[in-house]
This record gives C-alpha cells, structure tokens and sequence, in this order.
C-alpha cells in the first residue's frame, strides 16, 4: 500500500510545500478524478496516467473505490491535523480559535484545490467508505461549531443560529476551491485573511460591528 501524507506540526499550518506532495499512484488518480470525475474514469486511465500496467496498479491499490477513499481519507486527516495545530496556536479565546479554523480551511482549499475537488464525490463511495468519509467530514465541522457556540455563549457571537451559521461559513470557505487559481491576483494568505472578515460577519462577530 503507499503511504500517506505524514501529519503536520503546530508550528507548521500555515506552512504548504508544492501541490504534488501525495505518492504517484493517488497523485495520477486525483488528477484523472478532476478532470473526469469518478465515474468518468477508469482504472486503466489511472494506470496509464501513472505509468504503470492495470495489474500493477492492483499491486498497489485493490480497486478504484480503494483509490478515491483513499484519497479522501488523506484529504480529511491533513486538514483535521492542521486543524488542530491552528487550534493549540490560537489560545483558548473562541473568538481567536474560530478565526484560526477559518483561515486553516480557506489556506487549505488554495493550497489542495484538487483534493477539495476530489472531496465532492464522496457520493461515489460504497459502504463502509462513505460513512467513514462522512464522520471525517463531520468532526471538521463540530470542530468549528464548538468554538462558533463557545464565542455566542461569552457574547462574541450574536447569531441566533450557531449551527446553521457555522454550516454557512464551512460552505463559503469550501466553495474557494471552485475558483481559486495558482498565480491569480491574490495570493492564499490574502484570500484567507478576507475570508475570515467574511466569516465573522456571518456568525455575527460583536468586536467587528463595534469597530464599524
């Protein structure tokens, strides 16, 4: 089996090397799963793309479904494990810790577009991938929502719908993927940054509207 991205360090999530940092074989799938979708793709696509003969490519990975949750399964724990160090170097204001998630995730869907991409078909998986792909999914977005509910109940936030609010934010945050390109006029830091002020008219930052 190749292997996966390796976990990141508090210091380090902010931190992005080049986009080509996964194992060839998952590198060549996710490009092909861009381009065409799952559906759309084959496994002896994925080879080609790879340089390797179908049955060498069973070597590596026993079917197309192993592939793609894979891919997701890397996806999720590169993002939860920045998540997490965005976490420790934020401090324990909610405030400081929301905006620390926010700005995870926007740096996240500039810097792996394509496994934000890839992330969408998660309507592809069979069971029991999807369900493990869904509680992944699912405890980035109870990660935001702690500290979206936190900041309400300390009076920060004045969203009379932390819940919804927070879905808000995630679906602004991941919808960068769709448009963001390498080399544009702005560059991922500066997208994050404005994000975050987007973010936190949402959920109705109280700091903000006494600045205004």
């Amino acid at each position: 089996m190749a292997g996966r991205e390796t976990g990141v360090a508090v210091s380090d999530w902010r931190t992005y090397t080049h986009d080509r940092t996964l194992p060839d074989v998952l590198d060549a799938a996710l490009d092909v799963f861009v381009r065409y979708g799952y559906h759309g793709t084959t496994v002896r696509a994925i080879a080609t793309k790879a340089g390797l003969s179908v049955p060498g490519l069973y070597h590596h990975y026993r079917s197309k479904q192993e592939i793609l949750a894979t891919l997701l399964r890397t996806s999720n724990e590169d993002v939860m494990a920045r998540s997490r160090a965005a976490l420790a170097d934020a401090g324990d204001d909610p405030r400081e810790r929301f905006t620390a998630l926010v700005e995870n995730i926007v740096l996240y869907m500039t810097h792996r577009r394509r496994l934000a991409h890839a992330a969408r078909e998660i309507h592809a998986l069979d069971e029991p991938y999807r369900s493990q792909h869904v509680a992944l999914r699912d405890e980035l977005e109870q990660m935001v929502l702690r500290e979206v509910e936190a900041a309400h109940a300390c009076g920060h936030f004045s969203s009379p719908d932390p819940h919804e609010a927070t879905r808000a934010v995630l679906v602004l945050c991941q919808g960068v993927a769709d448009w963001y390109t390498p080399g544009g006029p702005k560059r991922p830091e500066e997208i994050a940054a404005q994000y975050v002020g987007f973010a936190l008219a949402i959920v109705g930052d109280r700091r903000a509207d006494a600045e205004r």
